[in-house]
């Protein structure tokens, strides 16, 4: 799309360099023997060239700067009309509409009014003082000239429209983009808080129910100890009782890992993960290929909790700090060990500064004996090959 912008670009440059040269050479021809007057539209044109050049090329399309020079030219254009009989010259007058167009939509009515008063008033002034024609054929001249005027205008006001509506959109994407990484943030920031509660709720419950128990346990052995030679026929019943506390224990701690496992297993890794992607999906340019791989689902529940954090924690920072359109998930899986490779076209750095989510990742490998390693360059994108064994 810049590729494009800028050949238009290039091609419109040509276009007034071709059409200022020409106005150049009736300027020399018309005023000949009039070296002050030849000079003096020499640099009236040199000006509006110059403005014109920071106006279409450069884009200074804003500010009081931009308003000073096209009052300059829309002025200046109108004397150069009733004096120079070119028709480069009402070519170019009809081309400052374009520029006009460019204003906020509340200066274009005045600067519109006062292009179009100049512009067909000197019209009119110089086809009574140059040309012997009647007045019906005046009319038909000016008559042609406005309904090219009309229209010229109105598909440049179109085109304008468009071009707003289209930077709304933009606009209005980007910070769609930014709400939806500020709610997957948001969702990660939950679950984990999810995790802590949940972990702290299993503590609680280790130690009101296993503390008990095993303090228990610890008293009869205790008292079974001091007993076992003046009551050895107690001992039996203390025994039995102590194992009854133990497996009782066995089974509260049974309970409490069921609980846990439950709720932060995985158990369709490929379901998850195109959910996880489907989030991201509101995005028309974004595009996300993951490879999927039914062994996955093989894998220990640890292993597959890890694999879908580090995705998750990838894409966000692909979209966040990256502004990657394109991202490529990609785990293979051998007898020994899984392998997840995370890549993307986004903007890309040279030294790679390690944040929260980074570490958060390359510490939730290393748990799992794996290995962490992060590639990058600038312009050429963000990267994350992990190997976990498995």
């Amino acid at each position: 799309m810049l590729k494009v912008k800028n050949y238009f670009s290039t091609i419109k440059f040509m276009i007034f360099i071709i059409i200022f040269i020409s106005i150049y050479i009736s300027i020399y021809f018309e005023y000949t023997n009039h070296y002050f007057l030849m000079i003096l539209y020499f640099c009236l044109i040199t000006i509006i060239m110059i403005n014109s050049y920071l106006i279409n090329i450069k884009n200074k399309t804003s500010g009081r700067l931009f308003h000073i020079m096209l009052l300059i030219n829309i002025c200046t254009v109108s004397v150069l009309q009733n004096a120079v009989p070119s028709v480069s010259i009402f070519t170019y007058g009809y081309a400052l509409l374009d520029d006009i167009f460019k204003e906020k939509k509340e200066k274009i009515k005045l600067f519109i009014s006062m292009h179009f008063f100049l512009f067909f008033l000197l019209l009119y002034l110089t086809l009574i003082k140059r040309y012997d024609i009647n007045t019906s054929i005046i009319m038909i001249v000016m008559g042609i000239s406005l309904l090219a005027y009309v229209g010229l205008a109105g598909m440049l006001y179109s085109i304008r429209t468009l071009e707003i509506e289209k930077e709304e959109i933009k606009h209005l994407n980007e910070k769609l983009k930014i709400a939806n990484i500020k709610l997957q943030e948001y969702a990660l920031e939950v679950e984990e808080v999810t995790i802590s509660k949940e972990r702290t709720r299993v503590a609680q419950e280790l130690h009101d129910s296993l503390g008990h128990s095993l303090m228990a346990l610890a008293m009869h052995l205790e008292f079974a100890k001091k007993i076992c030679t003046t009551k050895p026929q107690k001992v039996e019943e203390v025994l039995s009782q102590s194992e009854k506390i133990a497996k009782s224990s066995i089974n509260d701690l049974r309970t409490v890992v069921t609980l846990l496992n439950s709720e932060l297993e995985i158990k369709d890794f490929n379901g998850s993960i195109e959910k996880l992607i489907t989030n991201f999906y509101l995005f028309s340019n974004l595009k996300i290929t993951f490879n999927k791989n039914r062994t996955l689902d093989e894998l220990s529940p640890g292993i597959k909790t890890s694999l879908y954090r580090t995705i998750q924690e990838s894409i966000t920072n692909s979209l966040k700090h990256g502004s990657a359109t394109e991202i490529n998930i990609k785990i293979t899986m051998t007898s020994e060990n899984v392998e997840l490779v995370i890549t993307d076209n986004g903007i890309g750095c040279e030294n790679i500064v390690k944040s929260n989510g980074l570490n958060g990742i390359e510490n939730r490998i290393k748990l799992l004996s794996g290995t962490t390693y992060y590639f990058s360059h600038n312009n050429l994108g963000f990267g994350v090959k992990i190997s976990i064994p498995i």
